[in-house]
């Protein structure tokens, strides 16, 4: 978003009458004043309770700033903002990601592997704005948060609010694949994705992940299952959304990248390692050159006028300083 003036010649106008008003006061004659006394001779000069100079000055003050806004409305000031429509469809893209308990292990460098999930998410959204994404949770159960958009502000609002824990205690990975390979099976697009986020292995839902994962691969999308996290002792430090309660501690982490393959593989699709922030990098990259959709867009130009606004600060501006003049002023005087 930017500023930009319709008329800009009444600002250079607007810049010769400011310097001109400048002169003019700079080098004008100063006139005559004297003190008048009130009552017999000897008395007390008058004093105002108020300085009058001083409201004099302030109106002209407010004149002053009434004038230049008044010339820069005149120069027509508008937001520009540019806005790109895409006229080619890009792929349906589904990540489905792990949001149980174990995600929110500080085993990635310092970060959580939830974190670095949603921030792998934000990055692939932000590199293919045409392609329209969709979130779909697990814990206990799983969930579709969001359907395919392209609205990408929309998108990133529903990302970061997602939470450890929002769906419960546990991974429902059959599920979580299910859902997206519904909603994959009667989409248009010319390329379709299924993106895997998890770092365990299945053990809630009613749905087994090899179901699951057979079904992504009758629905023609392209599979992946990024395995996020390592083996052993992991310290976990999370919030419950139910309690609003911290829990931290270490727990065991059992991290199979066995299991993932064999899902994998049951959906026609690829795994990825991702037991490290730069392994995580490779996988992203993959991901994301994998089956690119170009397509053609086009940019409008969308301007907000901001002289209506301005004026009515003129307006407040001119009436303050006359109503000081007259009533306030004029009272003293």
């Amino acid at each position: 978003m930017s500023l930009s003036f319709e008329h800009p010649q009444f600002l250079a106008l607007g810049l010769l009458v400011l310097i001109s008003l400048f002169i003019w006061f700079r080098f004008k004659k100063r006139s005559f004043v004297f003190d008048l006394p009130l009552g017999p001779p000897g008395g007390a000069i008058f004093q105002s309770p108020v300085p009058v100079q001083l409201l004099f000055r302030f109106t002209r003050f407010l004149e002053g700033i009434a004038m230049v806004l008044l010339l820069i409305a005149l120069a027509g000031p508008v937001l520009v903002q540019h806005r790109t429509v895409w006229l080619d469809r890009g792929a349906d893209v589904f990540f489905v990601i792990d949001s149980s308990p174990s995600m929110s292990a500080l085993d990635m460098q310092g970060q959580s592997r939830f974190v670095v999930a949603k921030n792998l998410v934000a990055r692939f959204a932000k590199l293919r704005p045409n392609d329209a994404i969709a979130l779909v949770a697990i814990g206990a159960d799983g969930a579709l948060l969001l359907p395919p958009t392209v609205d990408r502000t929309v998108f990133s609002q529903r990302l970061s609010s997602l939470a450890i824990a929002e769906l419960g205690d546990g991974t429902a990975i059959g599920t979580g694949l299910a859902i997206a390979a519904v909603h994959l099976r009667n989409s248009k697009a010319s390329k379709k994705i299924v993106v895997l986020l998890t770092d365990g292995e299945n053990n809630a839902g009613a749905v087994h992940p090899f179901t699951g994962a057979t079904m992504v691969r009758e629905s023609g999308a392209e599979f992946w299952v990024v395995g996020i996290g390592t083996s052993g002792e992991v310290p976990l430090d999370y919030v419950d959304p139910l309690s609003g309660q911290r829990k931290t501690g270490i727990f065991e982490s059992r991290y199979d990248p066995e299991a993932l393959r064999s899902i994998a593989r049951s959906g026609g699709g690829t795994f990825l390692v991702a037991d490290s922030i730069g392994a995580l990098e490779e996988a992203f990259n993959r991901m994301n050159n994998s089956g690119l959709t170009p397509g053609r867009s086009r940019t409008y130009r969308v301007t907000q006028a901001l002289a209506s606004s301005l004026l009515y600060v003129v307006l407040i501006c001119i009436a303050l300083a006359r109503g000081i003049r007259w009533w306030i002023m004029g009272a003293l005087l």
